[in-house]
């Protein structure tokens, strides 16, 4: 069986606060976002999207901790918090399709990518988000090759049944985006220093079961703990949330009336 722990969050108290300023900033865009675009699906304007209730802490945490200069993110379809966080084009990603690619998953990609990253000595590691446009059987295969290979991917995301013998698993609240940053962090790092693929598998509540266990909130109330905000820069980030919003959805409805 391979290794499995429990992730605790260690990041340097004397960055803790602006690690936390930009969590919140990137969880509150993509909220923002994510509801404008249940609407406009409810209108007919867009189609197919996918929601990250309950999943935008994994995606925010995760991707916050690459290193862009070197690293690459392959998300699953339509993966709006991975996007945002790394700056990608929010509205191409609500727009685009979940259809997969002739050539392969995203996961699949993850792994191949890796490969050339380990043979060229990039110190580059593959952030493969799983999720809807790989099956189990895809995503056995991408794990045994990382594995047998040592090759430096981070899988993230619920593995199920493909457990690779020796590849080690981290469990982490999936409600706690710094959780989930310094799980990956981790992750990246000894994938970086030559020690292989691993998985970050987030625990997440049963839907409506933890109230209180609201992403948003979690990461609100560990911001507001450290003392160093207050009110005013929650409603700052909110004002600038609708903003970076209604410039996203905009473009969508533009597009979809142009058509």
């Amino acid at each position: 069986m391979p290794l499995t722990t429990l992730e605790t969050v260690t990041v340097a108290p004397s960055g803790l606060p602006a690690l936390l300023r930009r969590l919140y900033r990137t969880l509150a865009t993509v909220r923002r976002i994510d509801a404008g675009a249940r609407e406009l699906e409810r209108r007919g304007l867009l189609t197919g999207h996918r929601p990250v209730a309950g999943r935008d802490a994994v995606q925010v945490g995760a991707a916050a901790a690459l290193d862009v200069t070197r690293d690459l993110a392959f998300p699953a379809a339509r993966d709006l918090g991975v996007a945002v966080t790394t700056g990608a084009d929010a509205a191409f990603a609500l727009r685009s399709g979940g259809t997969r690619a002739a050539d392969g998953s995203a996961v699949t990609h993850a792994v191949a990518w890796a490969l050339g990253a380990k043979l060229d000595r990039t110190g580059g590691v593959a952030l493969a988000v799983l999720g809807p446009g790989s099956t189990p059987r895809e995503i056995d295969e991408a794990m045994t090759t990382a594995a047998v290979s040592r090759l430096p991917v981070v899988f993230v995301g619920a593995a199920g049944g493909t457990r690779v013998q020796g590849m080690p698993v981290t469990l982490v609240d999936g409600a706690d985006v710094l959780a989930i940053h310094d799980a990956t962090a981790r992750a990246l790092d000894r994938a970086r220093r030559g020690g292989g693929p691993s998985v970050v598998e987030p625990v997440l509540p049963e839907p409506g079961a933890w109230p209180g266990r609201d992403a948003l909130l979690v990461c609100e109330q560990r911001l507001r703990e450290t003392g160093t905000v207050g009110d005013g820069f929650f409603a700052d980030v909110t004002d600038a949330a609708d903003v970076i919003a209604g410039s996203v959805l905009s473009r969508i409805r533009s597009t979809r009336t142009a058509g």
